[in-house]
């Protein structure tokens, strides 16, 4: 029988947020690569891409996040950098071209700042489901 108890500290919200990706070891004088996440929580993001990332790889992150401004329906936006290890990808081997792999990734680094923000939009995005 399967137990489908939650089991993730942190919960996750659908959120479709601007992404930048930096693979380790990439100096940053490279343009990221620019995606959309499909979801987030204070502990993780998860989102798609077309290039295969192995598991226990470790990115550099950008989280485009919104942030309540004077206007209710003209937020500001702060980039979030964080960083963070992938620790699933769907499927989990590399595939022909154009394949749309599933990737998770748990945050390693981020700073008090950014998670502040972070947890705030998350309050935000809950508080209108």
């Amino acid at each position: 029988m399967t137990d489908n108890v939650e089991r993730r500290r942190s919960q996750r919200v659908d959120a479709r947020l601007r992404l930048q990706v930096y693979l380790d070891g990439d100096d940053r004088s490279s343009e990221p690569a620019s995606l959309e996440t499909v979801n987030i929580s204070t502990s993780g993001v998860y989102f798609l891409t077309d290039h295969y990332i192995a598991p226990m790889t470790k990115l550099a992150l950008g989280l485009e996040v919104a942030v309540p401004g004077p206007e209710e329906d003209d937020p500001d936006l702060a980039l979030v950098p964080c960083e963070g290890l992938v620790v699933r990808i769907q499927p989990e081997e590399p595939a022909e071209p154009g394949q749309q792999y599933e990737v998770a990734v748990f945050f390693t680094r981020i700073e008090p700042d950014g998670q502040a923000i972070l947890e705030d939009h998350i309050e935000f995005l809950l508080a209108r489901t």
